[in-house]
C-alpha cells in the first residue's frame, strides 16, 4: 500500500474530527494516525480548538440563563418596591399631610352659646382638623388672662368628615363646630399655629407664640 503523505491526512483532519468523511477515508486516517507521531499531535491540537463539549455548551448557556433570570427577578421585586413607596408616599400627602388654613373671619367664628360654652364654627367647604387648648394663664398688656389658642388644618384632598354632616345642607353652607375645652374659664381665643412638642422641649413658648397669633375672640 502506498504511504500517504502527511499533508493530505492533515486536510481531511477537519472533515476527519467532524465525523462526514467516508468510512474508507477515516479507515485510512485511522491506519496513519497510529504509526505517525506528527499527525497525532497536530489531531489532538486540532481536536481541542474544534471541540467544545455539548455538556459544557449547554452548561454555559443555562447558568447564563439562570443568572438572567434571577437579574430579572430582582429588577422585578425592586420595581414593585419603589412603585408601592411611591404610591404611599403620594397617598400619604394626598390625605394625611396637613397644612394650617389661614384665618379669615367669614371662615372662623367664636361664639358663646346659651349654656355659656365656647364654640368656634368653621364655615369652609371642608378641613382634616381642628386643634385647640386649655385656657392657658398668660400677661397680656400687664393684664393676667386666661388664653385659648386654636388653629384649622387641611389636606390635599376633602376631609373624609364632610360625610358625617347632615345631608340637608349643601356644601357650601356646611358648618364644622367645636366646643373650646373649659370655655366659660376663658377671656380670649387666639387663632395660631402651635406645636405642643416644641414647647415642651422649650423650643417655642405660649409668650412668642401670641405674639404671631390673631385675636378672634375677647370676653
Amino acid at each position: 500500500m502506498k504511504e500517504i503523505k502527511c499533508t493530505i491526512i492533515q486536510d481531511v483532519l477537519p472533515l476527519y474530527i467532524d465525523e462526514v468523511v467516508s468510512q474508507d477515508t477515516k479507515e485510512m486516517v485511522d491506519e496513519h494516525l497510529q504509526y505517525c507521531d506528527k499527525c497525532q499531535k497536530e489531531y489532538e491540537s486540532m481536536k481541542r480548538d474544534l471541540y467544545i463539549p455539548v455538556e459544557n455548551t449547554d452548561s454555559l448557556f443555562n447558568n447564563i440563563s439562570k443568572k438572567w433570570r434571577k437579574k430579572k427577578v430582582v429588577i422585578s421585586i425592586v420595581s414593585t418596591l419603589v412603585t408601592a413607596i411611591i404610591l404611599l408616599v403620594a397617598f400619604l400627602c394626598i390625605f394625611y399631610y396637613k397644612t394650617v388654613i389661614p384665618y379669615s373671619e367669614d371662615l372662623i367664628k367664636i361664639e358663646r352659646q346659651n349654656n355659656n360654652q365656647l364654640v368656634s364654627r368653621y364655615y369652609g367647604e371642608s378641613y382634616a382638623g381642628v386643634n385647640g387648648t386649655h385656657p392657658i394663664p398668660l400677661e397680656i398688656d400687664g393684664e393676667k388672662k386666661n388664653v385659648s389658642f386654636i388653629y384649622y388644618t387641611k389636606t390635599f384632598a376633602d376631609s373624609p368628615s364632610r360625610n358625617l354632616i347632615n345631608d340637608e345642607k349643601s356644601l357650601n353652607e356646611q358648618e364644622y363646630i367645636f366646643q373650646l375645652p373649659e370655655s366659660e374659664k376663658v377671656d380670649a381665643v387666639y387663632y395660631v399655629d402651635f406645636d405642643v412638642k416644641k414647647i415642651s422641649a422649650e423650643k417655642d413658648s405660649w409668650e412668642s407664640i401670641i405674639e404671631r397669633a390673631v385675636l378672634i375672640w375677647e370676653k
